[in-house]
């Protein structure tokens, strides 16, 4: 009889602890839960009239982006410029397409390791009008690769980044790599086009050099010549590709241009407005470039970069020659 009564209490003491430890799991779950955001971002992207970044490879200094009519400008201080095609609609569409995928941590004693302090953070605000309706820190990211599930064998990369709402305490894991795309220096949101045209519609290429090394190139027919001379039509035709999608980034925004360029080529054609592209001689080694598609930017080389890729001497073109150095 007192073997029966005991182990009748151990089966109610056993089904306490069951119940228990299913509240517990299943309380947790539901605060879990409660806590974590289905959105993190919440803005319209029709009314964003500025955005306030800091990151990291500034040194957290403020780079400004600010809508004029259609036309998106950034400025650094006392620079101001447009920026680069598409980049701005690339950034806000990273910012809407945040989603969490589970808190990482309600502690403020975590933000140094998932890096989402005020100095190891990349930051963002968006403003919608005067409001202010995002401010944002972009932590840390890990990565892990995984297999393709369909069993190809192929493998890629899934990225984790952790963010944070400036007014709360919460971390959050999401998709992606987002500091590769908001942790950018000043130059990289920048307009970097240099030149660009279709390489089919140019007609006639212009070299201005200094003393004798002028020539002129031109499309005969269907071949180029230079002085009645043929060229080299593979050479001339990559170096018409290159140039006609060139864009720099090594900007000088101290520069003001004395006199003439040392250096210019004019570029004509069919269906287009002629170019112009400048070289201006700062010593024997270094230079300053300038093109009438972006004419507000100055653009720095020595006699490897930029320079030489734009500048080619007239044996470069010819039959059986290298292309000049």
């Amino acid at each position: 009889m007192s073997k029966k009564f005991n182990n009748k209490y151990l089966l109610i003491a056993f089904a306490a602890l069951i119940l228990l430890f299913v509240f517990v799991k299943f309380y947790r779950s539901v605060k879990t839960e409660s806590t974590l955001k289905t959105d993190i971002v919440k803005i319209d992207t029709a009314k964003i009239s500025k955005i306030l970044l800091y990151p990291l490879s500034e040194k957290g200094k403020e780079i400004v982006f600010t809508k004029e009519g259609k036309v998106w400008k950034v400025s650094n201080g006392n620079i101001s410029t447009e920026t680069q095609k598409n980049t701005l609609g690339n950034l806000i569409y990273q910012l809407i397409d945040i989603k969490p995928k589970r808190l990482a941590s309600r502690s403020k004693d975590k933000w140094a390791e998932y890096q989402v302090t005020d100095t190891t953070a990349t930051r963002v605000k968006v403003f919608e009008g005067e409001k202010e309706a995002l401010n944002l820190y972009i932590g840390k990211f890990t990565y892990q690769q995984v297999s393709d599930p369909s069993g190809s064998g192929r493998s890629g990369i899934v990225g984790t980044s952790y963010v944070r709402l400036a007014d709360e305490k919460e971390v959050y894991a999401v998709d992606g790599f987002l500091s590769f795309g908001f942790n950018q220096p000043f130059n990289n949101w920048r307009n970097q086009s240099f030149v660009h045209f279709n390489k089919s519609d140019v007609t006639k290429l212009t070299f201005r050099y200094p003393g004798d090394s002028s020539f002129v190139a031109e499309l005969k027919g269907k071949k180029w010549t230079i002085n009645n001379q043929p060229v080299d039509s593979i050479i001339l035709t990559n170096y018409l590709a290159m140039l006609g999608n060139k864009t720099a980034s090594t900007f000088d925004d101290n520069y003001t241009p004395v006199g003439n360029s040392q250096f210019q080529i004019t570029i004509e054609g069919n269906n287009m407005s002629n170019i112009t592209v400048d070289g201006f001689a700062k010593d024997n080694s270094n230079f300053v470039i300038n093109s009438s598609l972006n004419p507000k930017s100055w653009f720095t080389s020595d006699r490897k970069g930029l320079f030489k890729e734009v500048f080619v001497g007239m044996k470069g073109f010819m039959p059986g020659k290298k292309k000049q150095k």
